[in-house]
């Protein structure tokens, strides 16, 4: 099943578990690409990429996940590993991150043009 193409297209990342130990590694890692949002958003122009966006949930037991997203006009293309802050960011998530799923896939995409 694939979805009608519109001009912009959401990629899901996989779903992973964030390591225990690791939780303060992961969310400090987020508040530093947050105070380098500048240096962060550009990388966007070579990846091909207009948004990104991180989702963390709790379950139960207490673990936590995390799911991303990427709003591009096509599949953004891997990071420039040339790029400190890109190197960076892989390690963590390497450091941080246990893969649970493949890849998301859309099944449902909806908006409304309320003003």
């Amino acid at each position: 099943m694939s979805l009608p193409f519109y001009s912009m297209n959401t990629y899901f990342s996989k779903i992973f578990k964030i390591k225990p130990d690791k939780e303060h590694v992961f969310f400090d890692w987020m508040e530093e690409i947050h105070m380098r949002k500048e240096e962060a958003v550009k990388t966007f122009e070579y990846e091909g990429v207009r948004r990104e966006v991180f989702v963390t949930f709790k379950n139960p037991g207490g673990d936590t996940y995390v799911v991303g997203f990427n709003e591009a006009l096509e599949a953004p293309k891997k990071s420039d590993k040339n790029v400190e802050i890109n190197r960076k960011h892989a390690e963590i998530m390497r450091e941080c991150l246990e893969p649970i799923s493949e890849r998301g896939t859309v099944v449902l995409d909806l908006s409304s043009k309320l003003e």
